[in-house]
């Protein structure tokens, strides 16, 4: 939250019962990132002060920060037809080789940030093509040109190789983006790639990369927005992609779905495409029972709210644990870094950022003020999704395995984590990590050594009175009601 963070003390809490539990020997997935986009934010925060700017890089992507390991950049198709400004990016492309490559200055300063802050996996991600690609000579409305895949490929691939020239390295590109959707509203930029489509942009894309020196960068498809959409039609384009021509199998979660559902689509994903899935997407969700909105563990619909509080993190905590666990995805991505849909005014009611209300919405890890041109607050007010996202960014290391955790009950959610190599952190060296996410409105404890994951070398704590903790090591740990715990050892 914005308030300044209250020290808790968190080891040997009387009152609590300690759960028996225990980490399993048999490895599941590598996981390889945790980020969020810059789409949109970024055309109003770059009229923002230097110093602000500077405050933003450095809750996203810096050490004092949430330290994401994945960027998605926003390479934009120009905005024509968009009926929202800040939704309508720039584009660099003018015509068939020909590129302004001072167009987008806000998008790509933030890029730079992410970039000068080393993290990892740099994603360059399409909304819609540029005009002269799509159906309709829009960026909304239309379809992907079919007699432009090549183009539109080439432009793709001349636009990572730019910012390779200029120092910035893309790890991955992903060339449509929820493409059963023509976005025919025009709130913002989109295209429909049809399922016949979709096997001919990865392979025209790769093509073009590989052209360019460019066969680092992985190509992820097709980022559909929901199971609904992915399941009837991955059969209709996955096995048309060429061997090694896709690096990752993508999908949004918008349809909120049950376990069973969603591991479905992690199978059928990886078992058409022999490659690993990526979660790239979500926001805005909210109880999809209005009597269970204080229940960050009950099920989920999408809809407008703004949940700042452990109970809107513990909600996005429990999409990457059914991540993880369920679809078994290799990556996870929330949807814009920071959004303006705050859903009051702060400078009216400063309280108001730390407080629920059904006007806004949750995608964002961080808010400013939806009036800030008029009345020049330029303010940003974190919540505690970005701490939950700092928890996972800091302690799932790139490459780590996860292991499941049983015996915990049921509103105690428990990830663990493994990795080769000895990682430094705050704490001191450790290889390992158990985060452990207290759904349920009275603390209990947990004796870490039950974990057999090495030495218990101590933790970090996110709960309602604390946005950061941490704390050494000791034969038991307290999780606090609504908390996020990371345990770490080596």
């Amino acid at each position: 939250m914005a308030r300044l963070s209250i020290p808790l003390v968190v080891l040997g809490v009387q009152c609590a019962t300690t759960l028996a539990f225990s980490v399993s020997s048999s490895a599941g997935q590598a996981i390889n990132g945790i980020g969020a986009s810059g789409a949109w934010w970024p055309d109003d925060v770059f009229k923002f002060p230097d110093s602000v700017r500077q405050q933003v890089a450095e809750l996203l992507f810096g050490q004092s920060g949430a330290g994401l390991t994945s960027y998605r950049y926003n390479v934009g198709g120009g905005g024509v037809g968009v009926t929202n400004p800040t939704r309508a990016p720039q584009t660099f492309y003018v015509s068939p080789g020909v590129y302004n490559w001072s167009a987008d200055a806000a998008g790509v300063y933030f890029l730079q940030q992410a970039a000068q802050h080393n993290v990892p996996q740099l994603t360059a991600f399409v909304n819609s093509a540029p005009t002269t690609m799509t159906t309709n000579g829009k960026n909304c409305g239309g379809n992907l040109n079919t007699a432009q895949i090549p183009t539109y490929a080439k432009y793709l691939a001349d636009v990572i190789a730019h910012f390779r020239d200029q120092g910035i390295r893309f790890t991955h590109v992903s060339p449509m983006n929820e493409p059963d959707d023509t976005f025919g509203t025009c709130g913002q930029e989109g295209m429909q790639v049809t399922p016949q489509q979709r096997a001919s942009v990865v392979n025209a894309l790769r093509s073009a990369l590989d052209a360019q020196g460019l066969q680092s960068v992985g190509i992820m498809a097709d980022e559909s927005s929901s199971t609904g959409n992915f399941l009837p039609e991955a059969s209709q384009w996955l096995p048309q992609v060429n061997k090694g021509a896709l690096a990752a199998v993508s999908h949004h979660q918008y349809g909120f779905n049950n376990d069973a559902t969603v591991a479905q689509l992690g199978s059928v994903g990886r078992s058409l495409s022999g490659v690993e899935t990526w979660f790239t997407e979500i926001c805005c969700f909210t109880a999809a029972s209005s009597s269970q909105k204080s229940n960050p563990a009950a099920a989920l619909t999408y809809g407008s709210a703004f949940e700042p509080t452990m109970v809107g993190a513990l909600q996005l905590g429990q999409l990457l644990y059914q991540s993880f666990t369920q679809a078994q995805d290799a990556h996870f991505d929330f949807w814009t870094a920071l959004s303006s849909g705050i859903g009051c005014s702060p400078q009216n009611n400063p309280s108001c950022v730390t407080t629920a209300n059904s006007a806004g919405w949750n995608d964002g890890l961080v808010y400013y003020d939806p009036s800030f041109a008029s009345n020049h607050n330029t303010a940003v007010y974190t919540t505690k999704r970005l701490f939950l996202m700092k928890h996972f960014a800091n302690f799932v290391w790139l490459g780590s395995t996860r292991f499941a955790v049983s015996g915990l009950p049921s509103n105690v959610f428990g990830l663990a984590f493994k990795n080769s190599a000895s990682q430094s952190t705050p704490l001191g060296s450790a290889r390992a990590s158990l985060i452990l996410m207290n759904m349920g409105t009275s603390a209990t404890s947990v004796t870490p050594s039950q974990a057999g994951l090495g030495n218990f070398v101590g933790g970090a704590l996110t709960s309602p009175s604390t946005d950061w903790q941490t704390f050494g090591s000791s034969s038991s740990v307290s999780l606090p009601a609504l908390s996020i715990t990371t345990l770490l050892f080596n």
